[in-house]
């Protein structure tokens, strides 16, 4: 009976070690597989800085195109966006004051 119960006990450890060891190595996959996402997330950030700084620039050298070719366009239309912006700004003030 003795026999049993160290033969019992030594293959629970034994099973409880080899789980162990088959946990360790599912956290190794998942930390291997955690890392290579972040890694994956962090490129295509970068990769999305890039294209929107080379879109920004693209849109700045055309807008200095179009002023240099057709200023007074260029200054009829900044001063039409500013007022209308301006009047909406003004028509929201007055607005949210009467409520």
């Amino acid at each position: 009976m003795e026999g049993n119960e160290k033969d019992g006990l030594f293959g629970k450890a034994m099973h409880v070690g080899e789980r162990l060891v088959e946990v360790g190595g599912e956290a190794a996959r998942l930390k291997t597989a955690a890392s290579h996402a972040v890694e994956d997330a962090v490129t295509e950030a970068k990769r999305f800085a890039k294209r929107s700084r080379y879109a920004a620039e693209d849109l700045m050298e055309d807008a200095a195109h179009r002023v240099k070719h057709a200023p007074l366009g260029s200054v009829g239309l900044g001063f039409a966006i500013g007022l209308g912006m301006g009047a909406l700004a003004v028509w929201t003030a007055t607005r949210n004051a009467r409520e």
